[in-house]
């Protein structure tokens, strides 16, 4: 019996040539498909948002912008806020004119969405106003989100 399986094994031929061909034919074309994965950028996420910083001036009840990433524009934000009592907010250019105010004046919630296609640039800035007719507003929590990747650019608490 022993030397029957010796001889059965001796016999016994490998991977029949077709299947060969298969195998090497299907390994080629994954390969292939992931070199031109990769050399066409087809693997790539979306891109980075960008940078953006601000300071939060107390005094004057403003976030002013102290950097912005070259070409990001107004109109790919969001800034949302959220203070403790109704308050209006109004963005400038660094110039002094007025971007926009927000939709909800005397509101403690809401969010600005803009626009106008220039960019963001050093100096121009958030100014928060109270609006109850008490002036009970203490705070507010400006957000600022970079709109194409959905990304929190900062979150900033300025004290009226």
């Amino acid at each position: 019996m022993i030397e029957k399986m010796k001889r059965w094994i001796k016999n016994k031929a490998g991977v029949s040539p077709i299947i060969a061909i298969i195998l090497m034919v299907a390994i080629t074309v994954v390969l292939a498909a992931t070199i031109y994965v990769w050399v066409s950028g087809m693997g790539k996420t979306g891109g980075a948002a960008p940078n953006l910083s601000g300071a939060v001036d107390n005094i004057n009840d403003k976030l002013t912008i102290t950097a912005a990433e070259a070409g990001m524009k107004w109109k790919d934000i969001r800034v949302t806020y959220v203070a403790d009592e109704e308050v209006n907010i109004t963005v400038y250019y660094a110039n002094g004119d007025i971007i926009t105010q927000s939709p909800e004046n005397n509101s403690s919630a809401g969010q600005i969405i803009f626009t106008n296609d220039i960019a963001i640039q050093a100096g121009d800035y958030i100014k928060v106003a109270d609006g109850g007719e008490e002036g009970t507003a203490t705070y507010v929590d400006l957000t600022i989100v970079y709109i194409p990747t959905n990304t929190n650019l900062g979150t900033w608490r300025i004290y009226i």
